[in-house]
């Protein structure tokens, strides 16, 4: 069941970034930036619950979240560059997310030795 979640996990991580990369390289092009920075959104929700139990990860899902959602904004008003320059920022935060969620997660201290 782990490595179920954990692919879970991975594959709508790997959507949103590959969304979020091809809303980074669509500069000039309003449209292309919010079609695939929408899609990108889609799998974020799923990432962020696949990945509850690593708080690095959330935080930089969280902060692609808000980047795409400002990219789809300034797309909505025709900003190509902004929303090309916002889209590469969630880029930046979900490659973040990737490599955080592809470090194991911190072992915790060992309880120090019982006295007699």
């Amino acid at each position: 069941l782990i490595a179920f979640d954990n692919a879970f996990a991975e594959e709508h991580a790997e959507e949103a970034l590959k969304h979020a990369n091809d809303a980074a390289n669509a500069p000039g092009d309003s449209r292309a930036i919010r079609e695939h920075a929408a899609e990108a959104l889609k799998h974020i929700d799923s990432a962020k619950e696949a990945n509850a139990h690593r708080p690095e990860v959330i935080q930089h899902l969280e902060r692609g979240e808000a980047e795409l959602k400002d990219a789809i904004e300034h797309a909505s008003h025709y900003n190509a560059t902004s929303a090309s320059d916002t889209a590469s920022g969630a880029k930046a935060h979900l490659e973040r997310a990737h490599d955080a969620a592809d470090t194991p997660p911190a072992a915790s201290p060992a309880a120090p030795p019982a006295e007699r």
